[in-house]
């Protein structure tokens, strides 16, 4: 027979492992526990706010419009740009597109943007490490709904963006975002 005293248990936010409430970390990943929960409406967030083009850029609603629609996946309107589906093997992962101003070199950019998970300090060396192999893409850290996020970013000049294979870079970008989400939670949130 039981002590009568009831059991609290804490679910990690990275790995969904059931601790013990007098944990202070998961036993299997070592997260604070009580940490911040992955938030399934981050992505939303993904797109910066808008900036507005210049008056010689070229049409970029229109630009990005034609990107989502020749990646061939199912898209839809978010905020100032287009949210991707692409669904993969057992999963699926929203990859959020944008104009994203200007670069150095005063050409416009369209950036692509998925979420991985809940950013920790502990995950910022890792994610440099990644981003040495990198070929497209890197992985970075964007504050999402007040939260601090690891994402996957593309960014395209327009130019590229017009003559790039929109289904291969999106693809490209999903599979990268859903490849990092496996490892910071067992979910499919994102």
């Amino acid at each position: 027979m039981g002590s009568g005293l009831m059991t609290f248990l804490f679910v990690c936010a990275r790995c969904t492992i059931e601790n013990d409430a007098a944990n202070r970390t998961c036993k299997a990943c070592g997260l604070p526990l009580g940490a911040m929960r992955a938030d399934p409406h981050a992505g939303r967030d993904a797109i910066d706010p808008y900036e507005e083009p210049e008056a010689d850029d070229p049409d970029v609603d229109r630009l990005i419009r034609d990107f989502a629609a020749r990646s061939g996946y199912c898209d839809e309107p978010s905020g100032n740009g287009r949210r991707v589906i692409v669904p993969l093997s057992d999963r699926r992962q929203a990859v959020y597109l944008s104009y994203a101003g200007r670069d150095a070199d005063e050409r416009p950019i369209v950036a692509l943007v998925s979420v991985c998970g809940p950013a920790f300090d502990r995950d910022a060396r890792n994610l440099l490490r990644m981003n040495a192999r990198m070929v497209e893409g890197c992985f970075a850290i964007k504050s999402l709904r007040g939260e601090e996020y690891c994402v996957v970013v593309r960014n395209l000049t327009a130019a590229e963006a017009e003559t790039t294979d929109a289904a291969a870079v999106v693809e490209r970008v999903a599979r990268l975002a859903d490849t990092l989400e496996r490892r910071l939670s067992k979910d499919d949130i994102y």
